[in-house]
Order: structure tokens, then sequence, then C-alpha cells
């Protein structure tokens, strides 16, 4: 039903085939915070360096002005070091940009590649879709995350310019390294607590993504039942193919009742043939047919039009039902008993017995 309230979590098969349409759990929070953290970190570690690399290269371009003059090869020279420097410093964060960029969403979609996420939709082209969109529950908790982004960053800033105000004034009558030292561990320290306040947001906004995806995920009951009919077949279909098994089975069954020896029965609930063929390697009489109530009486039926012999013993042929398959030999236990039977069916078939 169309209007079935979904209550049933999602089945595994109908996560594999959401991962094969390319939709996985996935925040971009966690992704926006990682490479946020992790460009920060490799600069704290690095930015020295490559400061000094700067500042090595501006020393040695200004320290050979006057020597070289302002000449072509001179002008070839600095720009060739301007690309190394280039290369050497920002080419590293570049790359620590693209991998904080791809290594997020590979850990959080487990190395997924759907071609199916890519493929047009004309769903995507309708109005309507876009405009319901902007007023989903997604559309809004992205806004109030936003601006909840926006306050929490924006009073920190405040907080932090306003505690060294002060402390600025009293820089203007020192040196300059002091200046700038004093100038990067303020801005050191509203990096780092701007890196904590995006790593809790990221922290939340992946719970409400895994609570919205295991939400989206949900089945209905009716659902459930169809994509069981799915994967195991059709319940009523299963029944009349195992029916038709039975029958075949009882089929073949009844085709042995005439090369059975005797049927003992009980004397209409069970109905045991046993055929004991002293020429083979057999040790025991073996089960060729058994059968209860209805089963029992077609059994003793084709054995009477087949002069097959019929003998009563309740407790033996219960026994025999219970215990013993179709086409096994009877226990050891039931030796005894058969035989005493056999005996008396050899007996009045005049045939002889081979213990």
């Amino acid at each position: 039903m169309a209007g079935e309230e979904k209550t049933e979590k999602a089945t595994p098969k109908k996560r594999k085939d959401t991962r094969k349409k390319g939709e996985v759990l996935q925040s971009k929070e966690v992704s926006n915070a990682v490479f946020v953290a992790g460009i920060f970190a490799f600069l704290a570690v690095f930015a020295n360096y490559m400061f000094q690399m700067l500042l090595s290269f501006m020393q040695n371009c200004f320290s050979t002005i006057d020597e070289t003059g302002n000449t072509i090869e001179f002008v070839m020279n600095v720009m060739w070091n301007v690309a190394i420097i280039c290369v050497c410093t920002v080419g590293p964060i570049l790359a620590v940009g693209v991998l904080l960029s791809i290594l997020p969403v590979i850990v959080q979609t487990k190395g997924l590649f759907s071609m199916e996420a890519m493929k047009p939709k004309f769903s995507r082209l309708n109005p309507f879709t876009g405009i319901k969109k902007l007023f989903s529950l997604q559309a809004l908790v992205g806004i109030v995350k936003g601006l909840i982004e926006i306050i929490i960053i924006g009073v920190i800033l405040y907080l932090q310019v306003s505690d060294r105000i002060t402390a600025f004034a009293r820089l203007m009558d020192t040196d300059v390294i002091k200046i700038v030292a004093y100038i990067s561990e303020t801005v050191m320290s509203m990096i780092v607590v701007i890196i904590v306040v995006l790593v809790f947001v990221a922290a939340a906004d992946y719970v409400f993504q895994w609570w919205s995806f295991e939400k989206k995920l949900k089945m209905s009951k009716q659902e459930v039942k169809d994509e069981y009919k799915q994967l195991e077949g059709d319940p009523q279909i299963k029944g009349k193919i195992k029916r038709k098994q039975q029958e075949m089975a009882q089929q073949r069954m009844m085709q042995e009742v005439p090369s059975a020896d005797v049927v003992i029965r009980n004397p209409t609930h069970y109905a045991v043939a046993l055929k004991y063929n002293q020429q083979t390697a057999l040790k025991a009489p073996v089960v060729v047919a058994k059968g209860a109530d209805e089963l029992a009486l077609k059994i003793i039926d084709v054995a009477r039009e087949n002069n097959v012999y019929i003998t009563e013993n309740r407790p033996l042929a219960r026994a025999l039902y219970e215990s013993v398959e179709l086409g096994q030999e009877i226990p050891r236990e039931f030796y005894t008993a058969v035989a005493e039977v056999l005996a008396m069916v050899y007996e009045a078939q005049n045939r002889k017995l081979e213990v």
C-alpha cells in the first residue's frame, strides 16, 4: 500500500541496492572539518620552513640586483626561482588540500564509485522538485547549521580580538618580529578554537545524517514481504512445487510396493513395505515404502493388487514408520521381529529364508 507507514529497518538487500545507486551515508561537515584541520595542521608544522624559504629567496634576489642589473638573464633566473619556490611552498599545500578533499569522501563511502549517480535524470530539471527540496527538513537543517557556525565563529573572533585590542595598541612601540609573532599566536589561537567548533558541528551533522539516512531506508511491512518473495519465491508457488514433488515421490514409492516381500500394517494408520533380496549384498531388509492414514491405505491397496503379503503387527509397523527412512535398511534392533515376519511370509510362499 502506498500510504503504509515505514516502520521496518532496511534489509541487507535494500542497503545493497541503495548503495549501488550511489546513495550512502555521508556528511559534508565531516569533510570540511577534516580539510580545515588538516590544512592548518600542515601549516603549523611546515609554515616556518616555507617562511624561511621565502625569506631566503627574497634576500637572494635583493642581494643580486646590484650585481647583475636589470638584464634578461637576471629576469629569467628570477622567474625560474619563483617557479621553484611556488612548487616547494604552494605545491605541497595544494597536494595536501586535494588529498584532504578526497580522503574523507573515500572513508565515508567506503570507496564507492557508482555510475548510477552520474546518469542524467530528467526529474532533476523539474522546478517543483527543486522547490520541494528547498523547503525540506534537510535544507532547513543546513540553513540552521550554517547560521550556527557563522554566529559561533563570529563570537569567537570578537572575543579573541576584544581581549587583545589593548595589546595590539602596545605593539606599536615594539619591533616587527614581536608584532608578527604576537599576531601569529593570536591567529593560531583563533584557528584552534574554530577547528574545535567545526569538529563538534561535524559530529552533530554526522549523527543527523545517519538518522536521516536510516529513516530514508526504512521499509513498510509490505515492502519487506515483497522483497522476501523476490528472494525466496512466492510462498504459494513454492507450496505448489513442494506438493508436486511430494506427489512424484509418492508415485515412485508406489512403484516399489509390488516388488516388496511384505507390508506390515497397523491396521489402517501405518503401513511399511519391506524388501529383502538375499542375492545381493544387503545385510538387512530395506524399507521401500511407508505411509500413514490415507497413504497407508493406498500402500495396502497396491500390495493387494500385486499379491504382496500383508500382515498386521501394530507395534512393529509404527516403530518402523517412525525410525526408518525410505531406502534405508532396518536397524539392528528390528532384526529379530522382522526375521519372524519374513519367516512367516516365506513359509506361506514355500520359500526358504537364509539368515
